[in-house]
């Protein structure tokens, strides 16, 4: 699986916990400026299977199994 730079970046700050695209924007300093950037990262995550919306609270986010193995293992 090949990851960019920034999908490793939100990756590694996202946890089994679920936060908001702004949360995880505080986390990283190259996105504070604009938390759209986190979104499209995420549902680019999402689509890898590595990170899971919340089906019941729209705009929260965690690790799937498959993304805190990868998290784990150290991002490729």
């Amino acid at each position: 699986m090949n990851l960019t730079l920034q999908q490793q970046t939100v990756l590694t700050a996202l946890t089994a916990e679920w936060q908001t695209p702004a949360q995880l924007a505080e986390q990283l300093p190259q996105a504070s400026d604009n938390p759209l950037d986190v979104n499209r990262l995420l549902k680019d995550l999402l689509r890898e299977g590595l990170v899971q919306a919340n089906p019941v609270v729209l705009g929260l986010y965690q690790l799937t199994a498959l993304g805190t193995t990868i998290q784990r293992s150290g991002i490729e």
